[in-house]
């Protein structure tokens, strides 16, 4: 019983972790949010302590790739690498409003 209340709590860690990571970088994308949040509702009940471990592996494996495409985006952003200077500095602007919960004037950030 302890066992199962230790997997149930990384599982609802790592779709936290996740649900962080779309809202972070993707938060305009609610229908991939929706599906993940039905996914783990559906496999709430799911008894096999394997396949458990195995979705928890999943998520954490897909947070991390979410994360790390990001930053590497970031990255190729401040070294100036395939794109120009005025799309780089609205994403940035866009950013740190996004981050304290502004939206810019921007055509694209207008919703």
């Amino acid at each position: 019983r302890g066992e199962r209340a230790a997997t149930m709590a990384q599982a609802r860690g790592a779709l936290r972790e996740l649900l962080r990571a779309l809202s972070r970088y993707s938060p305009d994308n609610q229908d991939f949010k929706k599906h993940v949040l039905s996914e783990f509702r559906r496999n709430a009940a799911m008894k096999d302590e394997r396949e458990v471990a195995r979705l928890v592996a999943l998520t954490k494996d897909y947070t991390f790739l979410v994360t790390s495409v990001n930053s590497h985006l970031d990255l190729l952003l401040d070294c100036n690498i395939s794109t120009d200077r005025a799309s780089r500095q609205r994403e940035t602007v866009k950013k740190i409003a996004r981050r304290v919960g502004l939206k810019t004037s921007y055509e694209d950030d207008l919703d």
